[in-house]
């Protein structure tokens, strides 16, 4: 569950700002419907580092350097993962939108967004607290970031089979429900996710979201 001033800062509203009343009205409303229609659920299963070297390549469109391969050879463990808030959440958001409830529409899915990135959060701590003590810092690592191409999602697919869960690709490999995440959780030392943002996705990266991630598993 989202708090509402990170519903509020997927709209690029900071923490300190004035909030206008029929914006701030939005927020429990979005949360309201959030925790009404999300059905979180997710899959998580281990890989040998050689399956997934087998399964990282895709249909061969990754960068031609990307992290996860200086990275997963020095990982304790890992894990291929999927995760879903259900289908009924993306649908309200859609049909929001089609009946040009913009506001709320937008608000939703921000909400959404953030239940997302909190349900990887969810599967990370888990991971880590299976791991020894040496081994405990996991970060995931999704299709479509850090040089692997979305394409990838579909020998990840195959390998994990998260149809169970109600999670399917379509032809351009994004997931539906819309608001589904997938990946490889990544065990090992903290200093193995260290790398410098110099590598070709890097330069096309608008957030360098990476950056707070690996601060945030060594301050741990």
């Amino acid at each position: 569950m989202p708090s509402s001033e990170e519903v509020l800062r997927t709209q690029g509203v900071p923490s300190a700002a004035s909030i206008p009343d029929r914006v701030s009205e939005l927020v429990p409303r979005a949360l309201e419907i959030f925790t009404a229609l999300s059905r979180p659920r997710a899959v998580m299963e281990d890989v040998t580092t050689e399956a997934f070297r087998q399964i990282y390549p895709g249909e061969g469109n990754n960068d031609l350097e990307t992290p996860l391969e200086e990275i997963c050879p020095q990982a304790t463990r890992l894990a291929l993962f999927a995760g879903t808030l259900g289908g009924a959440l993306s649908a309200e958001i859609q049909r929001l939108f089609d009946v040009e409830n913009l506001a709320l529409a937008v608000m939703l899915d921000g909400a959404a967004s953030e239940g997302a990135e909190r349900l990887v959060g969810l599967l990370e701590r888990s991971f880590s607290a299976d791991n020894d003590r040496h081994s405990s810092a996991v970060l995931a690592y999704s299709p479509g970031y850090c040089g692997w191409h979305v394409t990838g999602q579909k020998r990840l697919f195959s390998a994990l089979a998260p149809e169970e869960i109600g999670i399917t690709l379509n032809p351009s490999c994004l997931m539906t429900p819309i608001k589904s995440i997938s990946g490889v959780l990544v065990a090992g030392p903290a200093d193995i996710h260290e790398f410098d943002d110099n590598f070709q996705c890097c330069g096309s990266c608008a957030t360098r979201e990476c950056r707070a991630r690996i601060a945030r598993i060594q301050e741990v």
